[in-house]
């Protein structure tokens, strides 16, 4: 089986990913881990298992996780309103936290509108301020709409409470309890940026009245003057600052450990029943463009791979695609990470990742 999963992850190179990285646990074996491609273009440095990759909006399951099990110790209560932490915020008395990571928020949204400037050191708060700013406000419990500033708000949430940094917290709480050591949030701790593979991005020139919205194919974030047009891929590496995407988005990981901690909440592991079901029950449909989220919990999405119901998250950020699954059914855990990306959804280098998860899947089961 490893053999035939390294064959598909070298084709997935050869069709023009640069470097993947997967892991997968079936069974209760610990995680097999598989490589293929570089790390590192310019330097003909090969992915080892242990490299760093953005795993972008997979941390939303992980920050999830954190302020749910802040509720678990008591020190949160999940349906209060957010008046309490942001009595200034438009409409924080009708928030609840819970809303905050189930995408229902109604809060208006700020990642495709904020410039990607290296130079700039981002706060939460500016984040948060450039979502007023830039795009409307809707009442909240209506359908779910993805939603990255309510992640923003829950990771000052945490720190409010906790009077830790957000990156502390997710680790003492999270990590060091499911013994995972090769995952960072680097917008609050420091982390081996060795470790980390370069992402590169594809942007190439728009076409004659190519569509501008995102779902049919519009560009997802401002690159101007960060990144030129171009057919040829480019190194994204630093061009979304980590304190840019904060608790929604700006862990680094790798698929063993994103492996060891979707296990972790499945098990039990980390939160009981009753808490666990705050995250993977009391789901609403969803369905956002260009990805395989068909329904929502807090933080944990059910998504279908290989004609199968699996619960996780998928993320992407400038340059880099994750996914990390479990399917209850059949004990399946499988997590990928790539270092390509682009901010059309519908290119390769965003979503030609996903039929290589769906084939994983079929080869690891045996479909």
């Amino acid at each position: 089986m490893p053999k035939d999963l390294t064959a598909l992850l070298a084709t997935y190179i050869a069709d023009g990913a640069v470097g993947a990285s997967l892991a997968y646990a079936l069974d209760g074996a610990a995680p097999t881990a598989l490589t293929s491609g570089l790390a590192d273009r310019a330097q003909g440095t090969p992915v080892a298992p242990n490299h760093l990759f953005k795993i972008g909006s997979c941390t939303k399951t992980f920050v999830a996780a954190a302020l749910v099990k802040l509720a678990k110790t008591g020190k949160l209560d999940l349906g209060a309103p957010i008046a309490s932490w942001f009595p200034d915020l438009p409409g924080a008395k009708t928030i609840s936290v819970r809303q905050l990571v189930n995408h229902r928020s109604g809060l208006p949204e700020f990642e495709y509108y904020i410039p990607m400037d290296p130079s700039r050191q981002w706060t939460p708060q500016q984040l948060v301020d450039i979502a007023f700013a830039s795009d409307k406000q809707k009442p909240p419990g209506g359908p779910a709409v993805y939603n990255n500033t309510g992640y923003v708000l829950a990771g000052m949430v945490i720190e409010a409470v906790t009077g830790q940094k957000l990156g502390a917290y997710v680790r003492s709480a999270v990590l060091e309890p499911l013994g995972l050591n090769n995952t960072w949030s680097p917008a609050t701790e420091a982390f081996p940026d060795k470790s980390m593979v370069r992402g590169y991005y594809h942007r190439p020139p728009p076409a004659p009245n190519a569509p501008t919205d995102i779902a049919s194919g519009g560009e997802m974030w401002q690159m101007d003057g960060v990144l030129p047009y171009s057919n040829e891929l480019q190194d994204s590496s630093d061009s979304f600052p980590f304190g840019a995407a904060y608790g929604c988005g700006d862990m680094v990981s790798t698929p063993s450990d994103m492996v060891g901690f979707m296990r972790g909440l499945f098990s039990g592991g980390l939160l009981s029943p009753p808490f666990f079901a705050e995250m993977s029950e009391h789901r609403v449909p969803a369905s956002f463009p260009g990805t395989r989220m068909r329904e929502t919990g807090a933080g944990m999405f059910q998504s279908t791979y290989a004609d199968r119901a699996f619960y996780g998250h998928q993320g992407s950020i400038p340059g880099y695609v994750a996914v990390m699954l479990h399917d209850p059914e059949t004990d399946l855990t499988i997590a990928m990470t790539s270092n390509v990306g682009s901010g059309n959804r519908l290119s390769f280098q965003a979503s030609g990742m996903h039929p290589v998860v769906d084939q994983a899947i079929a080869t690891i089961l045996r479909l």
